[in-house]
């Protein structure tokens, strides 16, 4: 592919232009280099947010949440399949690395192309060294930041970026085309192109007015021609006809992701694409603003661009500025040599910031970072990086080139220690090859779990992992989980009962609509109690009551929600069969009126007919220190983020009700040696827990001093 697109005929006379002979060559050499570092630092299986969510949907054929990356997951499909079982996430996060690796080899290819169009003497005598120059201006956008924090894992915010890319050279090579008759196949290339990043993460679609302003101003009588512009329209056509391939999908599925698209229609497809379950609009929010435009929305965009073009992890800082700088030197030289060109460029620049900007309608303090939506603007940067790089390289040479010809191309590849500062100063922070957290977190829970629970959970991060597990590694096939938000959706319910028989299941679709659309007026609830001890995981001596009492009411107004609905039915229809388990994640509040009844057994709440049930010690030890790995929190060299922070301290909240088990009982020395297990595989100087969390623990086996800290 790279091959093809760097030795493309010229349309002028058939032949390729001297400053591209070579570039084939290069771009591979590009790619592989890139590919084996993303390659060396890609994650090692699955990691929190989209990348358990997009690995699941690939391994498993299923329909991820719209937008869905629909085109992400047929990728990775036929990988799994080669990978399979255990092996399937690092493949997918390896493929990750490819896409991301080709990305970059593009970036040059089409920053060859542009030093090409610019250039008025294509038998420039320093070719060599401009092509030296300009695939380290492609390493710089490899190693600037945002590419390379995603470029390990599999997610649709690399497969954006390479769609840029790509996006990007095929309006450079239409802008190179002089032949009229031909210009309708670049055009329909790239009709094709926005088409199938719909099917992508519709990013991209925000660089539709650039394409518009960039045919305008190379040839503005393009859009008065038939034939240009119904081939721009089929292309756009036949690559959004590719979101078809959802309805055979998801009447096959037998994926846990197949609550996105309840039904296989065409009106369920434009429900789906069109974003319904979500507000509809496709998504757009103009007015009014979540957050001041200005200092919040606009700052944050800009921040992501200086990190990435103006910040040094370590070093000299003057360095920070040169990818900020070559940016700069490569507009203007554009403009310089080419003024209607150097001016689209600048066009693009502008209006995609803009565009991004008011797209992405963020509140302030949003809980994650949006630094992968503006991935395609730093690819369209980093194009002008390169660009600028190869400039800075010809002149270098020109300039000592007097002195020797070895000391010109030395001169122009002293250019690469932008991009090898790059590598050297941010390679701690972006190799993620020993960040196993998301899928330790997921087995954690998964081994710890009693057979053949239903295991309620409430977010992405204690959800997807799991879900991964069980139905890709085929981990606990047993247990049942079921997110509560998904439980919202209408159709589920009878959908899961297909897939899971054993779910307790009672009401039909229409009594849930019809419990859901009155008033909640019966609160009081009385279930009978039977069974034994033991099969609660309580003690042989308990006592067990005859019944219990439940004040049953919506969390919040006078109607129940669809979830509360199917809680309820599970919790009355199962009569006490299968354990019910709620995840730590969601706090007691998650267990609603439950909350009386859920007993902390480790990273989960299991309800039980006793009334503020005391903690059972063993099992918590076994669950929370025993069984469980925490692979990397205690290990200096793999960095943390905030949600591995948030998602390791949940082991904090059973220590806790550990210690002070072990403190009522007087088992001082059991009690320091639990705490002992716990700070060393979750030290607090690496997750920082909060004082509401960290003083039960110090305070605890008497209030002696933890770790040279005052347990006071």
């Amino acid at each position: 592919m790279l091959i093809s697109l760097a030795s493309s005929s010229d349309a002028r006379g058939g032949t390729t232009s001297p400053i591209e002979r070579t570039s084939a060559v290069i771009a591979l050499a590009v790619a592989v280099v890139t590919a084996i570092i993303f390659w060396r630092t890609a994650y090692p299986s699955i990691t929190w947010w989209d990348s358990s969510g997009y690995s699941l949907a690939a391994a498993t054929l299923g329909i991820y949440s719209p937008p869905g990356s629909l085109l992400l997951t047929l990728i990775g499909w036929p990988v799994t399949r080669l990978a399979g079982g255990n092996a399937a996430a690092r493949a997918l996060d390896v493929t990750a690395a490819v896409l991301a690796a080709l990305t970059v080899a593009l970036v040059y290819v089409a920053a060859v192309r542009a030093l090409d169009i610019a250039s008025a003497d294509t038998r420039d005598q320093h070719l060599r060294e401009m092509k030296i120059g300009a695939a380290f201006g492609a390493f710089t956008l490899a190693f600037c930041g945002t590419l390379w924090a995603y470029a390990g894992m599999f997610t649709p915010y690399i497969l954006t970026p390479l769609f840029t890319a790509i996006i990007l050279w095929t309006m450079l090579r239409w802008w190179r085309s002089a032949d009229p008759a031909n210009d309708w196949r670049w055009l329909a290339l790239l009709g094709l192109a926005f088409g199938l990043d719909s099917s992508v993460h519709r990013t991209n679609a925000l660089l539709i007015p650039s394409a518009f302003v960039w045919v305008l101003i190379r040839e503005p009588r393009t859009f008065r021609a038939p034939r240009a512009v119904a081939a721009a329209m089929l292309g756009l056509t036949i690559g959004l006809s590719a979101q078809l391939a959802i309805l055979p999908i998801a009447a096959h599925t037998r994926s846990p992701l197949d609550f996105a698209f309840p039904n296989s229609t065409l009106a369920g497809l434009w429900d789906y694409a069109s974003v319904k379950m979500r507000g509809g609009g496709f998504l757009f929010s103009l007015y009014p603003r979540k957050a001041p435009f200005w200092h919040v929305q606009t700052m944050d965009f800009l921040r992501v661009l200086a990190n990435n073009f103006l910040h040094w992890e370590r070093g000299p800082q003057a360095l920070a500025l040169l990818p900020g700088a070559a940016a700069l030197l490569g507009l203007g030289w554009l403009w310089r040599r080419n003024a209607r060109l150097g001016a689209a460029f600048a066009a693009v620049i502008v209006l995609q910031s803009i565009c991004t900007v008011v797209y992405f309608n963020i509140p302030a303090n949003f809980f994650r970072t949006f630094d992968r939506h503006y991935l395609p603007v730093c690819v369209t940067i980093g194009v002008l990086v390169a660009c600028g790089l190869g400039v800075a390289g010809k002149w270098l040479s020109n300039y000592f080139r007097h002195r020797s010809s070895a000391l010109g191309i030395a001169a122009a590849g002293a250019l690469g220690m932008v991009p090898l500062s790059q590598l050297i100063s941010r390679w701690s922070a972006h190799d993620a090859s020993r960040q196993f957290f998301a899928h330790d977190y997921a087995v954690n829970v998964l081994q710890s779990l009693p057979a053949h629970a239903i295991y309620f959970t409430v977010g992405d991060n204690d959800s997807f992992p799991v879900w991964y597990v069980q139905s890709v590694e085929g981990m606990r096939p047993d247990v049942t989980t079921i997110n509560l938000s998904v439980a919202n959706v209408p159709a589920w319910p009878d959908r899961e009962r297909e897939r899971d028989a054993s779910l307790p299941l009672s009401l039909s679709s229409s009594q849930r609509t019809a419990l859901v659309s009155k008033p909640w007026v019966d609160t009081a609830l009385t279930l009978r109690v039977h069974g034994r001890p033991s099969e609660f995981g309580l003690a042989p001596s308990t006592r067990l009551p005859a019944s219990i009492q439940l004040d049953v009411h919506p969390a919040s107004g006078d109607r129940m929600s669809s979830a509360e609905i199917v809680l309820l039915d599970i919790f009355q229809s199962n009569d006490w069969k299968r354990p019910l388990t709620f995840s730590i994640t969601g706090e007691r509040s998650a267990l609603e009126w439950l909350a009386p009844y859920g007993r902390l057994d480790g990273l989960y709440y299991r309800v039980v007919p006793i009334s503020d049930p005391a903690p059972d010690a063993p099992l918590l030890r076994t669950n929370l220190l025993q069984k469980p790995e925490y692979r990397g929190y205690a290990d200096r060299r793999v960095p943390l983020s905030d949600v591995t922070i948030i998602m390791g301290l949940l082991a904090y909240y059973g220590a806790a009700a550990l210690l002070s088990a072990d403190d009522s009982a007087h088992a001082i020395d059991q009690c320091h040696a639990d705490r002992h297990a716990l700070l060393e595989l979750l030290p607090p100087a690496r997750l920082s827990p909060p004082a509401e969390l960290l003083d039960p623990i110090t305070s605890a086996c008497g209030a002696t001093t933890v770790h040279g800290m005052d347990a006071r």
